[in-house]
């Protein structure tokens, strides 16, 4: 189910409308194959206050083994990732350094969690669930992926809806218990993350 749209779009520079269009792109993709799941909830382009900082999440599937957190990497062309993890791309024939996308999605991920620790009764409740990552880039970038291999958290978007099935299938499978999240508890987490979220341009999360 579809718990979140994205927010309404007021505009801005060139970077901010392509940014706008990839998101659309991958709540399309979402809709497309959850908007009627029973066992998954997806919420996108959510931004809540975690202490001093603001986590900002592109997209985030709730499922009963735990939450996966989507982190869109809006670039063109050829990437290159190192066997540290660290992206580079060439923009203009001059190597851009991109830091790494699966280290600031792991970082949300953990804004997310700390705000949602400081919220329950039941404390470590949430360390109970697998907290994942998945970083989506766009179809027509070629990667060059470091001498160990594919990453298993990095996808294009065309390949988004297998790799997820993939990594909630390993989830399940890394639980420490079977399913620590009901329907009914998956469904009310949705809501409370939704109404506790600070409304304003999708395209601020960037």
């Amino acid at each position: 189910m579809i718990l979140k749209e994205l927010d309404p779009f007021h505009g801005g520079d060139d970077q901010a409308f392509a940014a706008r269009i990839s998101a659309d792109r991958m709540a399309y993709y979402l809709r497309r194959y959850y908007r009627r799941s029973q066992t998954v909830d997806v919420i996108n382009g959510l931004r809540i206050r975690s202490g001093g900082s603001m986590a900002r999440i592109d997209h985030l599937l709730l499922h009963a083994d735990g939450m996966l957190v989507i982190e869109r990497e809006d670039v063109e062309g050829r990437i290159l990732i190192d066997d540290d993890g660290q992206w580079t791309t060439v923009v203009g024939g001059v190597p851009q350094a991109l830091g790494s996308p699966i280290t600031r999605a792991y970082v949300q991920a953990l804004l997310l969690k700390a705000f949602l620790d400081r919220r329950v009764r039941q404390k470590g409740f949430f360390d109970n669930l697998e907290l994942d990552v998945l970083v989506v880039v766009s179809d027509d970038c070629e990667i060059q992926w470091p001498e160990s291999g594919r990453l298993a958290e990095v996808c294009s978007r065309e390949a988004v809806h297998d790799r997820i099935s993939r990594r909630l299938v390993e989830c399940r499978e890394a639980a420490r218990r079977p399913g620590p999240l009901t329907a009914v508890e998956r469904r009310t987490l949705g809501w409370f993350l939704r109404s506790a979220h600070w409304p304003g341009s999708d395209m601020d999360l960037h």
